[in-house]
């Protein structure tokens, strides 16, 4: 019984076959016609989502440029736009917003020579990911990028207000603070190799004539050093007095008054870079002695 039913099943789907094929030979300009539509429409939906996809990588690049390291406001956290990226295929695009944020941790001690407790505030980077608004043309104005942020939680900042400044004095100042401690553990490293050298030097007929400018580099290590720590501490304090700033609740904020071009200057750092490099100078030049 059941190899009667199999029997007549593989006969109707063959009747059903051979009547497909009769029909569109009967009829081929029309079957044809069919799939050339078909096939065109096909190709015209993959044209149009390329086109949108591409568009929306536009709007998301000029969003990028438009917001690209201005203060903001995470879930509480006071920080900077770092960027704003279209990633993943085109059938499951998305738009990552990193930011890199104000953020507590446990305080820390520096190690070596120049030992002492810092404010427990660091950098933390955090990526956030949302999904394409449904009009992409809303990005094209300002005012609908920053709506799109405030469905993730991310708030731009007015770049006039004082607390953008302060988020961006902050930063600077985590970078100069941890710069700086990075100095001052290469000047670690370099003064023991300068006083390695001192020590090879006195009774050295071939480097003592070199003892004087010697002790002249190590003056300098030191007074770089002692500009190093400066720049660490106040970076540091600077810091902490910004975060306790911006941890002030809002309505409390507009009565604060001071001048934070006063309080902090953003050319420090390139000159503690200058300074810095014209000691290391100083050092290869005198490697070439040892």
């Amino acid at each position: 019984m059941a190899d009667q039913t199999s029997g007549c099943g593989t006969g109707c789907g063959l009747l059903l076959g051979l009547f497909g094929l009769a029909f569109a030979l009967a009829y081929w300009p029309f079957a044809l016609a069919a799939l050339v539509l078909g096939a065109a429409g096909c190709l015209g939906w993959q044209f149009l989502e390329r086109q949108g996809h591409q568009q929306l990588r536009a709007l998301v690049a000029a969003a990028d440029r438009r917001f690209r390291h201005d203060p903001c406001l995470v879930e509480g956290r006071f920080g900077l736009i770092e960027s704003i990226a279209l990633a993943g295929p085109m059938a499951s695009a998305e738009i990552r917003v990193h930011c890199r944020l104000i953020a507590p941790r446990a305080a820390s001690v520096e190690q070596g020579a120049h030992a002492r407790p810092l404010s427990g505030l660091a950098a933390k980077d955090v990526c956030v990911s949302l999904a394409p608004p449904l009009d992409r043309l809303r990005l094209r104005a300002a005012s609908g990028v920053a709506a799109m942020l405030g469905t993730a939680g991310i708030t731009p900042l007015d770049a006039l207000s004082v607390e953008a400044k302060a988020v961006k004095a902050a930063m600077e100042c985590i970078r100069e603070r941890d710069w700086s401690s990075q100095a001052l553990a290469r000047l670690d490293g370099l003064n023991r190799g300068l006083q390695d050298t001192l020590a090879k030097a006195r009774g050295n007929e071939l480097l003592e004539a070199s003892i004087p400018q010697l002790q002249q580099a190590r003056a300098a290590f030191a007074q770089e050093e002692q500009r190093l720590l400066l720049a660490r501490d106040s970076a540091d304090s600077m810091l902490a007095k910004l975060h306790d700033f911006l941890s002030v609740p809002e309505a409390i904020r507009p009565i604060l008054q001071f001048d934070l071009d006063q309080l902090f200057d953003p050319q420090r750092l390139a000159d503690l870079e200058q300074s810095f490099a014209e000691v290391v100078q100083l050092n290869d030049a005198f490697r070439e002695l040892s």
